[in-house]
């Protein structure tokens, strides 16, 4: 029995290597994402009402670049340096409908060339791609609202001093956004410098949260507020009284607060001993009425993994939570539902660890501003893409493959492809893997069919 043409004894044989082959792409997965982009959400289009160029003719569209970046962060790109990837691409770059593939001061510039007017258009983009994730007839929406810290480790344009986590303090840009907890979608934000947060502008982005959801939703949709500590300034307390609207926030450890939860009647949690709870009306603590406090304290018997929470002066064997509501709930109740706002860091998770949304671009305030509010665009798009996916999979009676971003990043997106032209059609050849084989069936739909140019 012969040997296998693909096997040699002794040494590797001496291979010609020849990079002149047009048709082939480094990023075929991308291209059913490129086309929902295009085709279902009509994104070039929007962007361009974003820019509004309306200068001299210039061999790169601000939009088209704008477009382009999008792309690059979906399919992996961290930094505008790594856009470099992309280049010679002539698969993607037909796509994206680009000349050639710029270089990073061209990104750079056409980040920096949208105005506030264009991010005001930008964000509003962002917000209704959100709301779009909810499914029809919601009657009930809960927002999450969480600031996030961008660490600038030079001297980018308002970056101020300010707590970034593990005690150290840097620069930075403090932005706000505000996420919906039905679908994890981007609601609304706001690009900040390194200011801290006062009420009148927290006031004003709950406003424009409030607005957004009642114009697409109508009048009778139910809103629920969470937050953290930082977010239950009494301004935007009483507003939301007044408004009639449910929510629930961290309490900081205020000396009123403090000396309630010590002369307060406990009880323990029936589903867990080391929890005791305590229910008492916000009035008793200053606070404004039809508010309640609820405080929440765990046995800290280990020093070396301690329980959640802070110490009271004269008391070691608890560590305290306090939390405000308008819901005149039990107490267990109250907590586990503000538990789930956990979720919402799910934005910034995914954000910084797979969009590069913790990466500065520039040293000027308005390129940062459009680079993280792009980046919000991309994590709603790829919400949008992957239920479109699904709900043409269940309607053809297909099985659904629910698969996280990172996964298709660096299995689907970045999956090598050959694009040829054949009987008057495109075919996107692919690699022979079962794994893949399953994923393509699943977005293969989002292309288009064969009958409109595009096949598999």
């Amino acid at each position: 029995m012969g040997r296998s043409s693909t096997s040699t004894r002794g040494r590797l044989p001496v291979s010609e290597i020849r990079a002149d082959d047009p048709a082939l792409t480094r990023f075929a997965g991308a291209i059913p994402l490129v086309a929902f982009m295009t085709q279902e959400l009509r994104l070039i289009p929007a962007l361009r009402d974003v820019v509004r160029y309306r200068g001299r003719k210039r061999l790169y569209v601000p939009h088209l670049l704008l477009f382009s970046f999008v792309v690059g962060v979906l399919v992996g790109v961290e930094r505008m340096a790594h856009l470099e990837w992309l280049r010679d691409d002539a698969v993607l770059l037909k796509w994206l409908r680009l000349p050639s593939w710029p270089v990073r001061k061209v990104f750079s510039k056409a980040l920096e060339s949208l105005t506030e007017a264009g991010r005001t258009r930008l964000e509003a983009l962002v917000g209704e791609l959100g709301v779009a994730t909810l499914p029809a007839g919601t009657t009930s929406v809960v927002v999450d609202i969480d600031p996030t810290a961008l660490v600038d480790y030079g001297t980018a344009e308002g970056s101020k001093f300010g707590y970034c986590g593990k005690g150290r303090r840097r620069r930075r840009h403090y932005p706000i956004v505000a996420s919906l907890a039905e679908t994890r979608a981007v609601l609304a934000a706001v690009y900040r410098g390194g200011d801290q947060l006062n009420s009148a502008e927290l006031l004003a982005f709950f406003q424009r949260a409030r607005k957004r959801i009642v114009d697409t939703l109508g009048s009778g949709v139910t809103v629920f507020f969470r937050g953290d500590s930082g977010m239950g300034m009494t301004p935007v307390v009483n507003w939301l009284m007044e408004q009639g609207h449910s929510f629930a926030f961290a309490l900081a450890m205020r000396p009123q607060i403090k000396s309630m939860l010590v002369q307060a009647q406990w009880s323990v949690d029936p589903d867990d001993e080391m929890i005791e709870f305590t229910k008492v009306a916000g009035r008793v603590c200053g606070l404004p009425d039809g508010t309640w406090v609820i405080g929440i304290r765990r046995r800290d018997d280990d020093d070396e993994n301690p329980a959640q929470g802070k110490l009271l002066p004269g008391c070691r064997t608890y560590r305290y939570q306090s939390l405000i509501t308008s819901e005149d709930w039990e107490a267990q109740d109250v907590w586990r539902f503000y538990n789930h706002r956990a979720d919402c860091e799910r934005v910034f998770r995914v954000g910084k660890q797979v969009l590069g949304m913790g990466h500065l671009v520039s040293r000027t305030y308005s390129a940062n501003a459009a680079a993280f509010l792009l980046r919000l665009l991309a994590f709603n798009i790829d919400i949008r893409f992957q239920q479109k996916a699904e709900e043409l999979a269940e309607d053809q009676g297909r099985k659904v493959h629910r698969v996280g971003l990172q996964w298709r990043q660096f299995r689907f997106y970045c999956s090598p492809g050959r694009l040829l032209r054949e009987h008057g059609r495109w075919i996107l050849r692919v690699p022979t893997n079962p794994s893949l084989a399953r994923v393509w069936a699943f977005y293969r739909p989002l292309i288009g069919t064969p009958a409109n140019g595009s096949a598999m």
